[in-house]
């Protein structure tokens, strides 16, 4: 059965002490008659951190009312273990929850093993999710995300397989899917977005799979990652050149100073020129004092709590500082995890 529908998808994120907490919902009107809303609930809270090993507590939950009163429910507890370097990493995690469909409540169990790599704009995720439901459904997900950035647009890209027993049927008989999909940015605060794929059976709350095509537009905050708002000049240029780091040596770290406040150093002995922005320079980029020895070093937050930054040197790219943890803004832009104690 093929439909056509229109959709609002207000997207909701707050940043806290050490976490983050995300709120979606859709709301769909179908021209062949009927309507159906979606809704979820996620939050990740980072308790510790040693040296490159990060670990994230998690949790989702969503559910879905539909016109003829059909509904289901879900809930997620996780944990995960990330190790995490400039451009590669990895990620261990388990979980368990319940699902509600039709057919009652059901436990969950699953299980997650992954990683990623990143190279200036574009970046790959591969994941594998084993996945049990109420001891009769398993099933193993493998996917691979791709992500680039380039000028003013966002794309991606997603392929993924499953195997597994005692699955829902599925009509079309498959077993894989891939999309894609591209944001065109014409200002800073909204884009065009296309996009085009397959999708799996959701065997937790039941969801066919299918095929889709959409077309729409997406608004955003002001807040833009910096990287983005560059292409609109909108912050200052890259200096004339190549616009690679000059610095031969990449150290960051974060000590005391005598009044016991927290600084950031950063070794660029050829650099003439570091600047560091984050959420707690409103995104502003703030420049860096140098010293006779190659260190480069700024004022961070006094209050204790997770942060996000990222440095520049010397008018290029944005970059995650090295040893940090990095992660995915709500823009598809890549941010370095600072975590201040």
């Amino acid at each position: 059965m093929s439909t056509t529908a229109a959709a609002i998808t207000p997207d909701i994120r707050f940043d806290f002490d050490r976490g983050s907490a995300e709120a979606v919902g859709t709301l769909s009107q179908f021209t062949s008659g009927g309507w159906s809303s979606q809704g979820s609930l996620s939050t990740s809270f980072f308790p510790a951190q040693a040296g490159n090993l990060l670990l994230e507590l998690s949790g989702f939950g969503g559910g879905s009312y539909h016109q003829d009163g059909t509904r289901t429910g879900e809930g997620i507890a996780n944990g995960r273990v990330h190790f995490s370097g400039e451009r590669v990493g990895l990620f261990a995690g388990a979980g368990i929850g319940t699902t509600w469909n039709v057919g009652g409540w059901r436990r969950v169990l699953l299980g997650e093993v992954g990683g990623w790599m990143r190279s200036g704009p574009r970046s790959g995720l591969v994941t594998l999710s084993p996945t049990v439901v109420d001891d009769t459904t398993r099933y193993v997900d493998g996917q691979l995300s791709l992500e680039a950035t380039r000028d003013r647009f966002d794309l991606s890209a997603v392929a993924g397989y499953r195997r597994g027993s005692r699955l829902p049927v599925d009509l079309s008989g498959a077993k894989s899917w891939m999309s894609f999909s591209a944001t065109g940015w014409v200002t800073p605060v909204w884009g065009v977005v296309a996009a085009a794929g397959t999708y799996p059976v959701d065997p937790t709350q039941g969801f066919p799979g299918g095929r889709f095509i959409s077309v729409g537009v997406r608004l955003a905050s002001a807040r833009r990652n910096t990287a983005t708002l560059q292409n609109f000049g909108l912050k200052s240029p890259p200096a004339s050149g190549s616009g690679e780091s000059s610095g031969e040596a990449d150290v960051f770290r974060v000590v005391k100073n005598a009044q016991g406040g927290k600084v950031l150093q950063y070794r660029a002995p050829t650099a003439t020129r570091v600047e560091m922005t984050g959420d707690f320079t409103q995104w502003v980029p703030v420049s860096l004092q140098r010293s006779a020895d190659g260190w480069w070093t700024g004022e961070l937050p006094r209050a204790a709590g997770t942060y996000q930054m990222n440095l520049r040197v010397d008018g290029g790219p944005w970059i995650v500082p090295p040893g940090m943890l990095s992660m995915k803004d709500e823009f598809g832009g890549v941010t370095g995890l600072l975590v201040i104690e």
